[in-house]
């Protein structure tokens, strides 16, 4: 599950060109020159609304013992506990006719690309009386419709924005706690380039981390060239940033990556049985994607470190990010030696080639 979750994310963000914490961390500033290229803030309207119906449906009726699962939770976690407690009590205030139209809805839409669609056409900051007129407009929501706007306009009215009210002050909150383990004039970009040794010629896309109330299910969207993805409520802030630096990393490693002399040592790490048995399992990519996505997460772990965000790189997710982050942590310089020589040394040392 870990491993899936943080695939998502990867396939799902791109990257920045200046930096700026936006609206409800109001840290940094950027110049007129610059785009935002990491927000970090609540999740929107338009997200939560039907994220938050299919997490009550899910609690409810599709995963019941899943969500049961996450009691002890709420328990532990007063903040959490308004919102655990929520998604029964509205489903309980559900009568059967709103319990059937929210299956109906379930069986035939997923919140995912719902959100998507109004994202995609520029209605990412819509208010509930915009989402429901592009409901009833939009040729995506054409089958049953008129239960989709019925439903979505006393759920909206009655329950999603009295508790998105209630819960956007918490997840302002975590908002700002991340974005405080950086100094406020933090840039990525420049901190990229110092810690990779690499300028790149192209600056990467833009990244918003959407905070939300969810423990299980991340959602991730476009918006043009950017890319945003929804972090859950037990993601401690400082884990929260290995996000973003995973995907700012990317493009540095592509630098040579890609080129034929890494690629046949890629190939060569085939042999090992535990990178082969679990890119068989559940891996989404190529094999070429596969290491280069443990390199970039055993890079993030690095990136941490040195920004002091964490004091070692942590638990590893995929084969040997975590040795690799350690290697980096240890002896990596990129004023004495590049990034590609270092990780071309650490491969040949760790798969005795």
């Amino acid at each position: 599950m870990k491993l899936r979750i943080l695939k998502v994310l990867g396939m799902l963000i791109f990257y920045g060109t200046a930096l700026l914490l936006m609206p409800g961390c109001d840290l940094w500033d950027s110049d007129t020159e610059s785009v935002r290229s990491l927000v970090i803030k609540p999740e929107d309207f338009s997200i939560f609304i039907f994220e938050s119906s299919e997490e009550i449906y899910r609690a409810n009726v599709k995963d019941p013992a899943m969500w049961a699962g996450l009691k002890e939770q709420a328990n532990r976690d007063s903040d959490y506990a308004s919102h655990y407690n929520w998604l029964y009590s509205t489903y309980k205030s559900m009568d059967e006719r709103r319990r059937a139209q929210l299956k109906e809805i379930m069986d035939d839409y997923h919140p995912q690309p719902m959100a998507d669609r109004l994202i995609q056409k520029g209605k990412q900051g819509a208010d509930l009386e915009e989402i429901l007129k592009f409901i009833k407009e939009d040729r995506y929501f054409s089958k049953n419709r008129n239960t989709l706007v019925d439903f979505y306009s006393w759920y909206g009215a009655n329950y999603a924005l009295p508790h998105y009210e209630q819960v956007k002050p918490l997840l302002q909150r975590k908002a700002q706690k991340t974005g405080s383990l950086v100094e406020k004039d933090f840039d990525v970009i420049a901190f990229m380039e110092k810690e990779t040794g690499i300028k790149l010629k192209k600056k990467p896309e833009n990244i918003e981390l959407l905070m939300n109330m969810r423990i299980y299910g991340g959602a991730g969207f476009y918006r043009d060239k950017d890319s945003l993805t929804t972090i859950q409520w037990n993601s401690p802030p400082e884990k929260t940033w290995s996000v973003p630096f995973h995907e700012f990393s990317t493009p540095y490693f592509r630098t040579f990556t890609g080129n034929m002399t890494f690629k046949y040592l890629n190939a060569k790490l085939k042999k090992d049985e535990k990178l082969m048995t679990r890119f068989k399992e559940d891996v989404p990519y190529t094999w070429d994607g596969w290491i280069e996505e443990n390199l970039t997460e055993g890079f993030a772990r690095y990136l941490s470190v040195r920004k002091g965000i964490t004091r070692d790189v942590g638990e590893g997710v995929y084969i040997f990010d975590h040795e690799y982050a350690q290697a980096l942590v240890a002896g990596f310089d990129p004023q004495k030696t590049s990034l590609e020589d270092f990780t071309v040394k650490f491969l040949k040392q760790r798969y005795q080639i």
